[in-house]
């Protein structure tokens, strides 16, 4: 049985909505991804038409620190990341420089954030695409690209605690990374993974349908409301997840966040066959 937050499942089916009308809107829609761009931010500008950071870009789907997982359509986007370089940013919840955030196809082009006043003016006179290559300019070396060859090899599995073995094997920084993912919540990491996995063969519209699914899900658990009360109330830092550990989420526990909703699904191309 699911829980209230009739209101927080009703944000989040009109922000699913704006996140696949900025992904279709006839326009170009431009973003400067200047700063921090987390969770929600992405949403709101990684679906556009022409995506800009700059060298103080902190971008990221923090979710799994909290109990949570990418949604806002941010499944699709990073199963469709190079090799596993997706897979990495969700379940670490890693922020991401501006280089990174390109590498992983999260944004276009890179524009010194000085330039951004310019880029601004000139939009208003000049085509989209023809105003941002004036500006735009070559960005840093993706960190996420040089570790490409260590992060393919463990986050192959599909299996979460596989993933975390292989990372302590690999040694040095991947063994770092895996001391991250254990402080995140184990239920998350799991149905993250999962997600990743099945939104690979989705469109945005059922990527998000599914998102909102699993939210659901996680709304009505223990951990979303737990990761909230330890970095956000309290900001103790100090989660206590229900299960605690890995081995202690079973593979019914993770499928049962797909479960459909029955009237309470969003249908999202059904919405649009109405319109």
């Amino acid at each position: 049985m699911l829980d209230g937050g009739d209101a927080t499942a009703g944000f989040w089916a009109e922000e699913y909505r704006l996140n696949l009308l900025i992904s279709e809107y006839p326009k170009p829609y431009v973003a400067f991804m200047d700063g921090l761009v987390l969770g929600g931010g992405v949403g709101i500008s990684a679906h556009g038409s022409v995506r800009i950071v700059t060298e103080r870009t902190r971008m990221g789907m923090p979710e799994t620190t909290i109990g949570f997982v990418p949604d806002v359509g941010g499944t699709l986007l990073l199963s469709r990341s190079p090799g596993e370089s997706g897979t990495h940013a969700a379940l670490t919840g890693a922020h991401l420089s501006g280089a990174d955030a390109l590498f992983l196809g999260l944004a276009d082009h890179f524009v010194p954030s000085a330039s951004l006043p310019a880029l601004a003016e000139a939009l208003k006179n000049e085509p989209a695409d023809a105003a941002v290559a004036r500006f735009a300019g070559e960005a840093p070396n993706s960190v996420l690209a040089a570790q490409q060859e260590w992060i393919d090899a463990c986050y192959s599995s599909d299996d979460a605690e596989e993933i975390l073995r292989r990372l302590r094997a690999a040694g040095g920084e991947a063994a770092d990374v895996a001391d991250t993912i254990e402080t995140k919540s184990p239920t998350a990491v799991k149905v993250a993974l999962v997600s990743l996995r099945r939104a690979a063969g989705l469109s945005l519209e059922e990527a998000l349908e599914q998102e909102y699914r699993v939210g659901l899900r996680f709304l009505a658990g223990p951990d979303f409301r737990e990761g909230i009360r330890a970095q956000v109330v309290d900001k103790d830092r100090d989660p206590h997840w229900q299960p605690a550990s890995l081995a202690e989420v079973s593979r019914d526990d993770v499928e049962s966040h797909f479960a459909p909703l029955g009237d309470r699904e969003l249908k999202l191309s059904k919405e649009r066959d109405n319109v």
